[in-house]
């Protein structure tokens, strides 16, 4: 294995979606903004419309251990972006593969539970606990959405935002979480960095569009390429959250679609 002197890489450990909005081809997409080689591992093939996923087909656990090893044979990417997962099996393989090699910068998008109106319903309780109790603790941070985060945290409903994250830091059991404030439903898109010692808020005004698709795998892999060029966790997720504003900001002016539609995920 060897370090580059020149560009910051990524890998991207993803599903490849058919209509580019999220996984494999959202991530590298997002990294050649930042100016960022994208390695990818294929884990899944999705087909989908607009609206609904129609099958995901999974790429076995003996083919990406294949694809993970071609790429760590090759080189050691600066930061690596896991996003779905499909078994129990595919899991235990990534988290021996990325510990056998001292990955560094991973980066976990906990696609789990099933997403709203579009028929994923296939990561149950099972895929969750391995997700948690293999790749949580090797992340350096995990970027769950609200509903994502009660599960994480045990919990099936908020009763009380007190010690919230404190629970939920402690219950990942990785370095990092960012609570992703993209599908709540006030004013503001907050989201909030839990580490050990330290919270922070990262705030925009809500943007009035449903062409949001994509939004938290962009949001993550635009993390991933921050690590990946050095950058502090704090200035990583900041630089990440002003490009996912810009990016849904663009689609919007740009009308790229009618209805659930991606991001304008391009350079500025």
């Amino acid at each position: 294995m060897y370090k580059r002197d020149t560009v910051s890489t990524i890998l991207s450990i993803d599903a490849s979606d058919n209509l580019g909005a999220f996984g494999m081809q959202a991530d590298i997409k997002t990294a050649a903004s930042f100016g960022v080689s994208c390695s990818s591992v294929v884990t899944g093939i999705i087909s989908r419309d607009q609206n609904r996923i129609i099958n995901i087909t999974s790429i076995s656990p003996k083919d990406i251990s294949s694809q993970l090893c071609a790429v760590f044979d090759s080189f050691s990417p600066d930061a690596v972006k896991i996003g779905m997962l499909t078994s129990t099996e595919a899991i235990d393989v990534v988290a021996q593969i990325l510990i056998h090699y001292a990955a560094e910068n991973i980066v976990v998008d906990p696609v789990f539970k099933p997403q709203k109106n579009n028929g994923l319903n296939s990561h149950d309780k099972q895929l969750f606990d391995r997700l948690k109790s293999k790749l949580f603790p090797i992340a350096s941070l995990v970027t769950p959405d609200f509903d994502e985060a009660l599960a994480i945290a045990s919990l099936s409903k908020l009763e009380s935002s007190k010690d919230f994250g404190k629970l939920l830091y402690e219950k990942s059991g990785a370095k990092a979480v960012l609570l992703k404030g993209g599908d709540s439903k006030s004013e503001y898109c907050t989201d909030i960095l839990f580490t050990g010692d330290d919270t922070r808020m990262f705030r925009q005004s809500r943007i009035p569009t449903s062409d949001t698709l994509g939004a938290g795998s962009v949001f993550t892999t635009a993390i991933a390429c921050g690590l990946a060029k050095g950058f502090i966790l704090p200035k990583a997720v900041r630089m990440a959250k002003d490009f996912i504003t810009f990016a849904i900001q663009k689609g919007l002016d740009l009308g790229l679609s009618i209805g659930n539609g991606p991001l304008y995920i391009f350079n500025k």
